[in-house]
């Protein structure tokens, strides 16, 4: 503020100190000379507008990168606020994304080591047939289906009628929902390796119980799975936070820039006093300084 009541002191005194020319203080007619009154008051009005912003446009700035508006407007506390937040919530979604793709990456690599379609799909025919139902029966050509990742015929036992328990079909392999639900669900606990197995070394009954047998690997797997989810929602929060500093850094920038134009405002002019020589023209310079 003390910057441009300088600059425009500045301005006036030299043009009040023009040798032989007359000052009449009005900044079109001293500073910039007319030929017309009409000329002279576009190029003042022009001035005056030069020293104002628009409030919308400072706040699409901001609205495209938060502190913009408010370094435009000599906020600068607040442009260096908001624009921090910016950095920071930009900075933690890439971390937690980061680390939420190493953790699935992780408990996936895992989940391929320690759990088999295979013998999930042995269960089924020698023991799911018996204790769940539906009867079915899988031929050499569908074990070997299975091990090539194939799941039709495991999914079509799985969408038959059940007395209890299997609630899910296996999804394909690779697939996000794959890797969700073989740790969530007590129907895929045959599946890991620390399942008991028989003499055959086939996944064990458990009696028509599904949530009997519950591994201590299958909880496990289900915790590491759910901190991928945990560095995934952060990373959405701080995407969601973005947008709201976005909003109000552009409603703030529309206010702190309505206020910088009332902050200083000149008005110039000229009026007729009466003097000892008759009536005579003298200057005004007036400044308006809110807060």
């Amino acid at each position: 503020m003390f910057t441009k009541t300088a600059l425009m002191l500045t301005v006036f005194l030299c043009g009040a100190s023009g040798g032989e020319k007359n000052i009449t203080g009005v900044f079109a007619w001293d500073v910039h000379p007319a030929s017309s009154t009409d000329t002279a008051m576009h190029q003042l009005f022009l001035n005056q507008n030069t020293i104002e912003q628009h409030p919308l446009t400072n706040g699409l700035f901001s609205l495209l990168l938060p502190g913009a508006g408010q370094f435009r407007s000599e906020r600068f506390t607040k442009a260096a606020v908001f624009f921090v937040v910016e950095a920071a919530l930009i900075a933690y979604a890439v971390v937690n994304d980061k680390r939420g793709d190493d953790k699935t990456r992780e408990f996936q690599e895992y989940a391929d080591r320690h759990w088999s379609p295979l013998d999930y799909a042995r269960w089924i025919n020698k023991y799911g047939v018996t204790d769940y139902g539906p009867n079915i029966s899988f031929s050499a050509a569908d074990f070997s289906a299975v091990a090539n990742k194939d799941f039709s015929k495991i999914n079509e036992w799985e969408r038959g009628p059940h007395r209890s328990g299997i609630s899910h079909t296996l999804p394909p392999y690779g697939d996000q929902q794959y890797y969700e639900l073989i740790g969530k669900y007590h129907q895929f606990k045959y599946g890991w390796d620390t399942y008991p197995r028989d003499g055959d070394g086939i996944p064990i009954s458990d009696g028509g119980i599904v949530d009997a047998l519950i591994l201590q690997q299958l909880k496990e797997y289900a915790v590491e799975r759910g901190k991928a989810n945990d560095y995934y929602y952060a990373a959405s929060f701080a995407a969601s936070a973005m947008v709201i500093n976005h909003v109000v850094s552009a409603i703030d920038a529309v206010f702190s820039t309505k206020s910088y134009n009332r902050e200083v405002t000149a008005s110039v002019g000229m009026r007729q006093v009466d003097g000892v020589d008759g009536k005579r023209l003298v200057s005004e310079l007036q400044f308006s300084v809110g807060f």
